[in-house]
């Protein structure tokens, strides 16, 4: 696994889901050993009290576009916002390995976060702290849009899948 500093600057200037969810696939298996291929990220409207969400037995993790837009919004940086995607992917892709207590997801993806991106990183710390902490003024932005719409992200897990266009 990279040094820590290397893989905050990666984080911190990486463009694409995909590049970030690279970083998670590699903070995983470098931490448990355990990996998952052919994953699928899906935007859509969903509740704001849900963040993201994976079915077990699915291959998709289903991100909340409106909190995401919020994030973007209130971040002061690109590195700030990569690392709550960074922390939401991290968390449903261990849902998608099989753990389900979401407690102890969230304990989880910190000591990663951590071990990946060295302790006291801000991912590390969304995962057990409310938004709110990160992003002052997020319930004022967060109000729950259902439009019913879902949009496929089109690239997304190509380290698993470099034969798709």
């Amino acid at each position: 696994m990279a040094g820590t500093t290397t893989n905050r600057r990666a984080l911190a200037s990486a463009k694409e889901f995909d590049a970030i969810f690279k970083m998670v696939k590699a903070a995983v298996e470098g931490s448990l050993g355990e990996h998952r291929a052919g994953l699928t990220l899906v935007l859509g409207d969903i509740p704001n009290n849900v963040g993201a969400y994976h079915e077990m037995g699915s291959n998709a993790i289903v991100m909340n576009r409106n909190v995401l837009r919020v994030v973007e919004r209130l971040s002061k940086s690109r590195s700030r916002r990569n690392s709550y995607v960074f922390m939401i992917l991290l968390h449903e892709y261990l849902h998608s390995l099989g753990y389900t207590d979401d407690r102890k997801v969230r304990t989880l993806g910190k000591n990663i976060a951590s071990e990946y991106l060295g302790g006291r990183h801000i991912a590390g710390e969304m995962a057990v702290k409310p938004l709110d902490s990160f992003f002052p003024g997020f319930g004022r932005y967060s109000s729950f849009r259902d439009n019913r719409e879902y949009e496929t992200v089109r690239r997304f897990d190509s380290s698993s899948t470099p034969y798709i266009a």
